[in-house]
């Protein structure tokens, strides 16, 4: 699992809000100042984000979206959006600053993915040792790779292992 980049994550937050497949400024435009509000904090920052504030600008005629759009490019001006560390202390509207940290959240489920398999993991080393259970055992038993469920529980490598898998030898090992 890769982490995702900001203009990938908001190209696909317009198409999941528009329930369209398209990047037409000028449609999305229109949606987000007619009937898809949901669309307005996206759009601006898929603008600034892919350097096209001006002609995004030239597609609204709604007053306080352009000087929202303008506000916004000037406070994100020179600023990676694909780092999310540190969005918290800018001074965005809420709402900006609610679909940063969106952002934020997808950003780092990597490794709150990886935090969680690597809990499980020594929950599992621990109930393992408890109850005397062998790799092989466990790996037969589940109907899981030998050689993964090894490398899993004797040199801790979780990023062999699902979360899934790793949470299904854990219950196992609770069960026995």
């Amino acid at each position: 699992m890769r982490r995702p980049k900001f203009r990938g994550w908001v190209t696909r937050e317009l198409a999941y809000l528009s329930g369209e497949r398209t990047l037409n400024l000028r449609r999305l435009a229109y949606l987000a100042q007619t009937s898809e509000p949901r669309l307005r904090e996206r759009l601006v920052l898929y603008a600034i984000a892919t350097a096209q504030v001006e002609r995004l600008s030239s597609y609204l005629y709604r007053e306080d979206m352009i000087n929202e759009l303008e506000e916004l490019a000037g406070m994100l001006r020179g600023r990676n959006l694909d780092d999310p560390t540190g969005f918290e202390e800018t001074n965005l509207p809420p709402r900006y600053q609610k679909a940063l940290m969106s952002y934020k959240t997808a950003y780092t489920r990597i490794d709150t993915r990886n935090d969680s398999k690597r809990l499980r993991w020594e929950k599992s080393t621990q109930l393992q040792k408890e109850k005397g259970v062998s790799n092989a055992r466990i790996a037969q038993d589940l109907n899981l790779d030998p050689g993964n469920v090894n490398s899993y529980l004797k040199h801790g490598a979780t990023e062999r292992f699902s979360l899934e898998n790793a949470t299904r030898i854990m219950k196992y090992l609770y069960s026995l």
